[in-house]
């Protein structure tokens, strides 16, 4: 790679790598080190962060003989962290963090820094591609100056940023570390974005939304996230729970139960009725119109429909509300055990019904009642009407 010949002949050839002790990170300094790079690596660590990555940071690092720095910043953590009620608080660790970095970064020592983003980084390589399109056409994805200027963070003059694995895929990485023989002990939490793709981390991410975090807080995640990686990885699988709720996600999903007796066993309290997925039944109507007239409008009859459903419904309660904006009219009623929920979109003709109800609503639950007002208040055979089964 060319950036690898760039890095040797620049006046200052030392790369500091920031390392998570995840796969990404590991096999980017792996890689520098392979291709005869003079890499430092430095992780951060706080008082609430899970063992496993800081020991593998270690493990690789003693391998392959590679300067490891452990940074401790846990009084910059709660500085910045402590007070916030927004559930998972990485951004702003992320950015004191970064604050921490600069310290080394414009100690002299560094000419360069690598971050092992991965093709699967969208964001990141399409906050790249704007930095490159604002004017620094001399760079390109795998070396540019782009670092974190979004937070506020600036680069020292003259440093870059190495990404070696921007081209690779998150399967190319592990191809990667198979091929050189490296196993890397994972923590077996869910991660920070669940189903779609995860970074596992530390166990503060699994805060409740709404919950000011606080010490206390940071001490129960931990010793409940501890607890419950352990079961995921005696299962194969992976595994968090939310604090102070205890509310429990699996990958896949299935294995929760198991997880609150695990955590019960081991002499931990969970709430078995938030992890609960028992739900009253409920049904829903749903009604199209694709004949809407313009006349109802015109006329404000709008509001007879509406009531009339109402009524035919014997949906009696107050609270119900009836609302035109422009062309769009929506009505809706709303009790504990049943919900009326009207559009009338007069710019496009078209009409939503849907009606909802528990076993226990008063109303009529009669398909064919529903089916029959459509055609009496809208005056037209092009309709559909379909029941859903909301368990």
């Amino acid at each position: 790679m060319e950036e690898y010949s760039n890095i040797k002949k620049s006046n200052n050839p030392k790369v500091i790598a920031m390392l998570s002790g995840g796969k990404d990170s590991i096999a980017s300094i792996v890689l520098l080190k392979k291709n005869g790079i003079d890499v430092t690596a430095i992780h951060f660590v706080h008082d609430w962060g899970a063992e496993i990555p800081t020991e593998e940071a270690k493990k690789v690092c003693l391998e392959y003989e590679i300067p490891l720095i452990i940074k401790n910043y846990t009084k910059e953590f709660c500085d910045a962290v402590n007070g916030y009620v927004a559930g998972r608080p990485c951004l702003l660790c992320k950015k004191q963090m970064y604050k921490v970095l600069l310290e080394y970064l414009n100690s002299g020592q560094y000419g360069w820094l690598c971050i092992g983003d991965n093709s699967n980084d969208r964001t990141t390589i399409a906050r790249i591609k704007q930095f490159i399109q604002d004017g620094h056409t001399e760079d390109n994805l795998v070396c540019s100056g782009y670092f974190g200027f979004e937070m506020g963070i600036e680069l020292p003059v003259g440093m870059k940023v190495i990404r070696p694995l921007i081209g690779m895929s998150a399967n190319d990485v592990e191809d990667f570390l198979a091929k050189a023989g490296i196993i890397i002990k994972r923590i077996n939490s869910t991660g920070d974005k669940y189903f779609e793709y995860h970074r596992e981390g530390c166990p503060i991410q699994f805060a409740d939304i709404g919950v000011e975090l606080n010490e206390y807080l940071y001490d129960d995640l931990k010793k409940y996230n501890d607890c419950i990686t352990t079961f995921a990885r005696k299962k194969g699988i992976l595994a968090s729970i939310h604090m102070p709720s205890t509310f429990i996600i699996t990958i896949p999903r299935g294995y929760e139960e198991q997880a609150a007796d695990y955590l019960e066993k081991n002499g931990l309290e969970v709430n078995r009725d938030i992890n609960s997925s028992d739900v009253p039944s409920r049904n829903v109507l749903i009604g199209h119109v694709y004949d809407l007239r313009r006349k109802l409008l015109e006329t404000k009859a709008y509001e007879k429909v509406f009531n009339r459903f109402l009524e035919r419904l014997e949906l009696y309660g107050s609270n119900k509300s009836i609302r035109n904006i422009d062309d769009m009219v929506v009505g809706t009623y709303m009790e504990c055990e049943a919900s009326l929920d009207m559009v009338l979109d007069f710019d496009n003709g078209k009409a939503d019904i849907k009606y909802s109800f528990g076993d226990a609503s008063s109303g009529r639950k009669d398909k064919a009642v529903f089916d029959n007002l459509i055609l009496e208040m809208f005056r037209t055979n092009k309709y559909k009407v379909h029941i859903v089964d909301e368990r």
